[in-house]
């Protein structure tokens, strides 16, 4: 069965609130048969537990061994203001263009077709090194699991049609409001959802 799979990672601002509040969503807007499911060293709704101590967004690459089938994950820090079975889809894994520099990815929308184990045997190979490899050599938007996700792929990855998906970025897009077809924001960096007041967050974001 689909799976749509978040992570939650203690020691940020996110917690069991954020996790419900994008599992209600997905509920609302996702018509398709699925099952939520949340990788979290915490309490979260339909929590299944992280298994390394990987810090902050590192624990993104255990996605890469929890997934055995199609699965569409998302940050719990993008909006979900439309239908979303359009993310659903496809023979080969996908990610988001990065919102600061098109011809790299981001890691807030990822769709999955099946097992990719091999980018977290990698990572696991060396973790700690990979890490401090990452921290030196960051560079805007080349920084972190994204990064390493997407060297481990060669940098061929396939993208969203950002378009057609109506995948917008709330720093770039939305601060004058939510343009029309409009089906998932995402709130990379500052500021989060927490600190905005708009009448379409108030609807969607509960």
């Amino acid at each position: 069965m689909l799976k749509v799979v978040c992570v939650c990672r203690s020691g940020a601002e996110y917690n069991a609130e954020w996790v419900r509040k994008l599992k209600d969503a997905v509920a609302r807007d996702l018509t398709l048969p699925y099952e939520f499911v949340c990788l979290s060293d915490i309490e979260v709704p339909n929590r299944v537990p992280l298994r390394h101590r990987w810090p902050g967004w590192w624990s993104k690459i255990e996605l890469f061994s929890y997934v055995d089938g199609p699965a569409l994950y998302l940050d719990l820090d993008t909006v979900v203001t439309g239908n979303i079975d359009h993310l659903v889809g496809g023979d080969s894994f996908k990610a988001i263009r990065n919102f600061h520099d098109p011809n790299m990815i981001g890691s807030a929308v990822m769709w999955f077709p099946g097992p990719m184990k091999f980018v977290y045997d990698r990572f696991c190979e060396r973790p700690w090194k990979w890490i401090e490899y990452h921290e030196k050599k960051r560079n805007g938007p080349y920084l972190g699991d994204q990064a390493f996700i997407w060297d481990s792929l060669k940098r061929n990855v396939e993208n969203f049609d950002m378009e057609k998906c109506g995948i917008k970025s709330y720093k770039f897009h939305c601060k004058a409001g939510l343009p029309p077809d409009t089906r998932l924001v995402c709130f990379g960096g500052l500021p989060k959802a927490t600190d905005v007041k708009a009448d379409w967050l108030e609807r969607h974001w509960k």
